[in-house]
């Protein structure tokens, strides 16, 4: 439940900041996908081989953190230059790295 409020508000804000820099609707609407789904894909990867009694590897950890950052840049930069209003639009990307 957590993981899924997480993922639909920092959609949301990814949504935003696509559409403010010049992408169409359609566009715009990918690219919270691309950004949160390497996270859950990542994610699940790592399980699986934790699961599995493996190691994750370098690119599962890789894409993890990355999109983690991404996932977190992409939220605060559409917070106002207030230190409240960056932390409330952070909190749901590490809701969902946490879920």
């Amino acid at each position: 439940m957590l993981a899924a409020i997480a993922a639909v508000v920092s959609y949301s804000h990814m949504f935003d900041l696509a559409q403010r820099h010049g992408e169409p609707p359609w566009r715009a609407a990918l690219f919270p996908l691309s950004v949160d789904g390497m996270i859950v894909a990542s994610s699940m990867a790592l399980l699986a081989d934790a699961r599995h009694g493996r190691r994750g590897g370098m690119l599962p950890w890789t894409l993890l953190v990355l999109g983690s950052v991404a996932s977190l840049a992409a939220n605060i930069a559409v917070a106002d230059p207030t230190v409240w209003s960056r932390v409330i639009h952070a909190w749901p990307s590490f809701a969902l790295m946490g879920a």
